[in-house]
């Protein structure tokens, strides 16, 4: 499972829209959509939120994007 899908995963668990998430990272719907769907990566500041906020780590996110 890619960074995105995982991240996915864990929007989708908390029971939350693409919109409700963003907002709650304070980005837009579209960066959000970004990252589910691997075209880019949050800052390093977001990761930390969504791991603590929602009970995820750095490594159950990136395990499968380190080669």
């Amino acid at each position: 499972m890619t960074f995105g899908e995982k991240l996915q995963e864990v929007r989708k668990q908390s029971g939350m829209t693409q919109e409700t998430f963003a907002e709650q990272l304070h980005v837009s719907r579209q960066a959000v959509s970004r990252w589910e769907s691997g075209r880019g990566y949050p800052e390093m500041e977001k990761i930390i939120f969504i791991c603590n906020r929602y009970g995820v780590t750095m490594d159950g996110l990136f395990t499968e994007e380190v080669p």
